[in-house]
């Protein structure tokens, strides 16, 4: 939306940006400043103010605001920035070739086109040399005498009195209809850009004409091919023309030095005391702070190395501790690997003991009740326990319940909501109070006129009649205050309410969520429950018929049957001796014996089934183990020969461990006698010998291991105890490095202060002297004002009563020049008014002459 200078508008427009300084004007653009143009008669001007926005901008002028005829009517103006380029496109009635004749018998052209680029008005922006002026037109009362282009420190000039029309803005704004808010474009009458009393500035009166500008005349064609669109800027003529964006780009102070000694040579250049100002001192001050601080900082910052230092090695050390750690865990898993083989050996010897086939069959037996068994005592643990869970799920369930019931209605958590507001809620509310009714009264009103039938000035008479408080459009037809406030006002309540509204949703929502969750809860405990109820029954009674139908004396008898079979074939087996044959003979008949005396504990009404089953580990562990570390069985070899030990047998090896736990050697155990006969017990106390050998290496390596984790974590303490340190030496050196960084920008906000006031004097200084120079020019242009001050004083202020004209061929150019210059008789005298006429006529001829 563009802005325009008015009475109440600040001349604090932002500058025309240059977006990054230094950069070339592809990288700039024209996103402010003020464009204007007048005819070289003042019957008519225009003007455009730049904003932001991209692509074209417009001005349109009202229509019809001009003296002496439409052909004096500007229409309107835009402007189009493309890189370095700027496009401009003037629409009027006037033709590019002029009309009409000035008091030296040229056409009347259209003036020059000035631009500030700042936000001060026309004449501050003149007299402080950043006033530009685009000369386009024939204007030979413009001094624009390098030829059309661009011109800068322009000083300009009025020459409307000269070309028969006005010589101030407010003599031509006083004989038409003003009142638009376009009567100057994107300006008013009323503006503090203008000054309506003083000259109607509207050709430049000197100024240096801008090389390399870029200047070019453009078609229709050519503006139109550049994106104009031609009904906006209306009117019959458009002139068109383009020149480049840095020609109007006020040049930007060359930086100031960073260097202090600079920038003081360049203060006292300029007559600045800079001595005064104990500049010198505080920067040394500042300086001083900074080498200590930093100082502070190399010190604490070389702890922290040492501390990161000692953590390094810590980590080091606990690596070390922990690879031993693992490498003792594997050790330790190898050597239990060894003592389980033995150990398994061991078992074997045990489970394959006289009476051992009969004790497994009551172990499988047994473990078949244990299933049983086990599953019962789940049931029996849900039966016990879930009942309790139910209770406790449904009474948080119930209190659940209970919140989502206490829950407020919507209304009650607005009106609880509403008790403890923010300000502007409450701001809200009270605003609608007060206007709601006010505007509920206006839109009875609104129906009873017809209101939504009627046109822009139909309602806008309608609203000046209503005799209520409300206001709902402005002249524009956009929402008056009221309209916006109560609109704002009810949607920051109505933004209020849903929240609140969502809140308590979102509160229903959590408690009903809660209440599901455990219902399916109770509804999954309950099924639970009926399903270990129903399931109960059917275990004791599995386990009933476990009883009613165990085999476990048939399977004995199986067990002592094949015995007795394997007992009998002995005697015709040709592959075994005799000494094998009674081994075996005497083998078979302690397992018959052993297996019988099961069968007997099972017949025993004494002895119940589950008595046996409890007692199967003791018993193997009571008789088959020692059975087998007792036996004096003799193992034979495949020959039929009692097994002798080898060298290779009588001895174990247990690895020796370095300080890393990797192997370094192994240490010889004797664990057998060689030459001696091998028996079933001699072999059960060599694999005991070793499984405990292994297994005491074991327990040496597991302790091995839990020695250097915690070595590894004592390591790791200190590293962390060396990282506290480094940290607590880090953060001192960080408050030193704070605190050189608040001296540092203390200094820097010194420096921007020294660099500001030198900035400010330099230019003050550059301003002065710009403004020193505009002074020849300026009183030149004066001297031209004066002119037309002369003519006015001569001719007189057009009117309404003394309206004049501008004279429409060159006759009547020399028939006013020569009317005035006489001193005209009353029309009383005839020869008078007769002398008057030849003398105008002469006067003709001689321009003619001429």
């Amino acid at each position: 939306m563009k802005k325009v200078y008015t009475t109440t508008t600040s001349l604090a427009i932002a500058a025309l940006l240059l977006n990054g300084a230094g950069q070339s004007a592809q990288g700039i653009g024209l996103t402010s400043g003020m464009f204007s143009l007048f005819l070289e008669c003042n019957n008519d001007g225009t003007a455009l103010f730049l904003d932001s926005q991209n692509g074209w901008q417009y001005s349109q002028d009202a229509i019809g605001d001009m003296t002496d005829g439409s052909t004096y009517d500007i229409t309107g103006m835009g402007v189009f920035q493309n890189g370095n380029e700027v496009f401009v496109a003037i629409g009027s009635n006037l033709p590019g070739t002029g009309a009409g004749y000035d008091r030296n018998v040229d056409p009347i052209f259209h003036g020059d086109l000035f631009f500030t680029p700042g936000g001060d008005n026309f004449q501050d922006s003149m007299e402080s040399g950043n006033l530009y002026g685009i000369h386009f037109s024939g204007s030979s009362d413009s001094g624009a005498h390098a030829g059309l282009g661009v011109y800068q420190n322009v000083a300009a000039k009025g020459v409307g009195m000269n070309n028969f029309g006005h010589r101030t803005y407010n003599n031509y704004a006083a004989m038409v209809d003003s009142s638009s808010s376009n009567f100057y474009g994107d300006l008013g009458v009323n503006n503090s850009y203008f000054n309506g009393d003083g000259t109607g500035y509207n050709v430049i009166s000197g100024g240096q004409k801008v090389e390399d500008d870029g200047f070019e005349m453009l078609t229709l064609d050519d503006l139109t091919a550049a994106g104009l669109d031609r009904d906006t800027v209306s009117g019959s003529e458009i002139i068109g023309f383009k020149f480049n964006l840095d020609a109007i780009v006020p040049p930007e102070p060359a930086p100031l030095p960073k260097d202090i000694g600079t920038l003081k040579g360049i203060a006292e250049g300029y007559g600045f005391d800079w001595g005064s100002q104990g500049w010198d001192e505080e920067l040394a001050v500042y300086d001083t702070n900074i080498a200590e601080t930093q100082e502070q900082a190399n010190t604490y910052q070389g702890q922290a190395d040492d501390y990161q230092a000692q953590a390094n090695a810590h980590q080091t050390q606990a690596d070390i501790y922990d690879t031993r750690s693992q490498t003792a865990s594997e050790e330790a898993n190898n050597l239990k690997q060894e003592r389980n083989d033995r150990n398994s050996e061991l078992w074997r010897a045990a489970r394959y003991s006289p009476g051992g086939e009969a004790n497994n069959v009551v172990k499988r037996e047994r473990n078949d009740r244990n299933k049983i068994l086990k599953q019962i005592d789940e049931v029996n643990e849900i039966i016990d326990e879930i009942p309790g869970q139910i209770t406790d799920a449904t009474n948080e369930r119930d209190a659940l319940t209970t919140k989502l019931n206490e829950v407020p209605s919507e209304a009650e958590a607005i009106a609880i909501a509403r008790r403890n507001p923010n300000g502007n809620i409450e701001q809200a509310y009270e605003a609608v109070a007060e206007l709601a009714p006010k505007k509920e009264a206006w839109e009875v009103y609104k129906q009873e006129n017809n209101w939504d039938n009627l046109e822009l000035p139909q309602k806008l008479a309608v609203q000046e009649a209503y005799g209520g408080d409300w206001i709902e459009l402005r002249g524009d037809g956009s929402p008056a205050k009221q309209e916006q406030e109560l609109t704002l006002f009810s949607q920051v309540l109505a933004d209020f309410e849903s929240e609140v509204e969502q809140d308590r949703q979102a509160e229903i929502q959590q408690y009903q969520t809660q209440i599901n969750q455990k219902q399916n809860s109770i509804d999954d405990l309950v099924t639970e429950l009926n399903d270990a109820q129903a399931l109960k029954p059917q275990l004791e009674k599995n386990l009933e018929n476990f009883y009613a139908t165990n085999d476990l004396r048939e399977r004995l008898e199986a067990v002592k049957a094949n015995a007795e079979q394997e007992q009998a074939a002995i005697e015709t087996d040709d592959s075994l001796n005799e000494i094998q044959k009674e081994e075996l003979r005497a083998f078979y008949e302690s397992d018959i014996a052993r297996t019988q005396a099961l069968i007997n504990e099972v017949d025993n009404p004494e002895v119940s089934l589950d008595t046996l089953f409890d007692g199967a580990d003791q018993y193997f562990n009571d008789v088959l183990r020692a059975d087998a570390e007792n036996s004096n069985r003799p193992i034979f070899d495949d020959n039929g020969n009692q097994e002798v030990y080898g060298p290779d047998e009588v001895t174990v090896q247990i690895p020796d461990y370095d300080e890393d736990g990797n192997i370094s050697g192994y240490t010889t155990y004797d664990v057998a006698v060689e030459g001696t006969l091998k028996t079933v017990g001699t072999e059960y106390a060599r694999l005991s010998e070793e499984s405990q050998r292994f297994n005491r290496a074991r327990r040496d390596r597991n302790r091995v291991q839990e020695n250097n984790e915690i070595a590894r974590d004592n390591e790791l303490v200190a590293k962390q105890e060396d990282i506290n340190s480094r940290n607590q030496a880090l953060n001192n050196r960080n408050n030193s490095l704070a605190q050189q960084q608040e001296q540092i920008n203390q200094k820097d906000e010194l420096l921007l202060e020294i660099e500001t006031e030198i900035a400010q004097v330099r230019d003050e200084a550059i301003a002065q002297e710009r403004r020193e120079q505009m002074r020849e020019s300026l009183a030149a242009a004066e001297v031209e004002n004066q002119k037309e001050q002369e003519l006015e004083e001569r001719f007189g202020v057009r009117t309404l009563e003394n309206p004049g004209g501008i004279p429409t061929s060159p006759e009547e150019v020399i028939g006013a020049e020569e009317v005035i210059a006489m001193d005209v008789p009353e029309p009383s005298s005839v020869l008078g008014l007769i002398a008057a006429i030849g003398g105008g006529f002469a006067a003709l001829r001689r321009h003619r002459q001429d």
